[in-house]
């Protein structure tokens, strides 16, 4: 009984969020803050098994070092009272200087390093070629398109430099990339929207066997 109960409120409340596609309503507003209501319930409920095992477990189990960090939050809150604000820079500029620094590491690790590293790649297969021919003229697209530009008319504006070649070519490599990149969503959209309909017309409504 509980398992029809779960789905018939569950295709009452797909069907009450695609009322918005025609006309906004107090149908919608009403599931949009059950929503919210559950999503902040369960930001709570998450919240506090972090303290807990994180924090209240150690200590019970005399990790006395974890008071440094418990401190330091508490210490945000100081940012209420008007005498003891102050005291929420400590912790938030330790924030900020961990964020800054894990940040900077991984940006430099992931989006460089690896990057140049996956580039470097030898010219044995047509795989190998696409992918270092994109990225060079891709490069040459922000680095030279600007210079030609600046100079006017010329080799560089008829499109018979070298370096232009590279940038109109490495601008076609951007459009197939967000193109791609483009039909991904799309496709990855449709995807949730089919399995709704299947729910809906499955499930709910018993159109479609199962």
């Amino acid at each position: 009984m509980a398992d029809k109960i779960g789905i018939y409120l569950s295709g009452f409340l797909i069907l009450a969020v695609y009322t918005y596609l025609f006309k906004p309503g107090k149908v919608y507003d009403y599931v949009e803050h059950v929503y919210v209501g559950f999503a902040a319930a369960q930001a709570i409920i998450l919240g506090w098994k972090n303290i807990r095992d994180a924090a209240i477990r150690p200590l019970q189990k005399g990790q006395w070092v974890l008071l440094i960090p418990i401190v330091l939050g508490l210490l945000l809150y100081a940012r209420f009272s008007k005498k003891m604000g102050y005291l929420a820079r400590l912790p938030m500029a330790f924030l900020m200087g961990v964020a800054a620094g894990v940040t900077i590491t991984g940006v430099i690790v992931a989006q460089f390093i690896t990057q140049v590293r996956a580039t470097m790649l030898p010219l044995i297969s047509l795989n190998n070629v696409v992918m270092v021919l994109g990225t060079a003229s891709t490069l040459a697209f922000f680095l030279f398109i600007p210079l030609g530009k600046q100079r006017g008319a010329g080799r560089e504006a008829n499109g018979f430099s070298p370096m232009t070649i590279m940038s109109n070519l490495g601008r076609a490599t951007m459009m197939a990339a967000f193109g791609s990149s483009y039909g991904f969503i799309v496709m990855s959209r449709l995807s949730y929207l089919v399995a709704r309909l299947q729910f809906l017309l499955g499930p709910w409504i018993h159109i479609i066997p199962r």
